[in-house]
């Protein structure tokens, strides 16, 4: 099975596909301000959390969504702590990812098709550091954790790298540089084991994209597998000018405004993005 929940690479490109005609389907309904009350609306989310331990748990959380009209979830994972795993190294990474791959397959298990997506937060940097951790040792873990999420792409067991990237506020330059040395490397190992990457990166405008994209042509990852997840929508357009896939958190007034823009609103996928 290819990420343990598709038949091979096309099947899940498809799923992501069918997910952006919809939100298209979408958009020339609420473009002319019609809505048909007699027909049910699908839905999508391009990037969510679960957390069985202080939350509902994949399995509830799939069983509510369906009953709305849910679909497909790209279930993303969180950082050892959220699952109250005390232990800040890598083995504390390694259950919590396996927990992360349990949520994935009980979301499977509800009807739902998922993707699953493990990584390395950015701010887990900074978490780590200001506990105490020396930052070579934080860098170390990082890459570690990295390779071994990579190397559960390329044996099929998730779908792709996520998240990873830079912080979205203010940061030490050692932190940064962290942060980024282990956003590269997840972007080799997407291009060597054909996995899909969530992005999770500053707001800054377009110099956001301009700098991800000089990275991502080094690096010669496909754009396609690469999504700028909880992006604003002036952004999201400017990456997806580019060539890239983006997710937009689906808050009110940011998807008024989302569907006011039409190769933006034609293109774009919806996250919660909840934790």
């Amino acid at each position: 099975m290819f990420g343990a929940f598709w038949r091979d690479e096309r099947s899940r490109d498809r799923c992501f596909n069918r997910m952006k005609n919809r939100v298209r389907a979408d958009h020339r309904i609420y473009g002319v301000q019609i809505l048909d009350k007699s027909k049910s609306l699908h839905f999508a989310d391009a990037h969510a959390h679960s957390n069985p331990v202080n939350g509902l748990g994949a399995s509830e959380i799939a069983k509510r969504f369906k009953r709305k009209g849910g679909w497909f979830v790209a279930l993303v994972g969180l950082s050892p702590w959220h699952y109250s795993i005390d232990e800040k190294n890598y083995n504390g990474y390694i259950k919590a990812i396996q927990l992360h791959i349990k949520e994935c397959r009980a979301v499977a298990a509800e009807g739902l098709q998922v993707a699953c997506f493990a990584g390395f937060h950015p701010a887990d940097v900074d978490k780590l550091i200001s506990a105490g951790k020396p930052p070579e040792e934080v860098l170390r873990l990082g890459l570690q954790v990295i390779e071994y999420v990579g190397k559960l792409c390329r044996d099929g067991v998730i779908d792709g790298i996520g998240e990873v990237g830079r912080q979205h506020y203010r940061t030490s330059p050692d932190r940064f540089a962290i942060a980024m040395s282990i956003m590269m490397r997840a972007l080799e190992l997407a291009r060597d084991n054909d996995c899909l990457v969530h992005l999770h990166l500053e707001n800054a405008g377009t110099v956001t994209v301009l700098t991800i994209d000089e990275i991502v042509k080094r690096v010669g990852l496909n754009r396609s597998k690469v999504f700028l997840h909880h992006v604003k929508p002036r952004i999201g357009l400017e990456a997806i000018k580019r060539g890239y896939q983006v997710t937009i958190p689906g808050h009110k007034e940011t998807l008024r405004y989302a569907f006011g823009i039409k190769e933006l609103a034609e293109n774009m996928l919806i996250e919660s993005d909840y934790i």
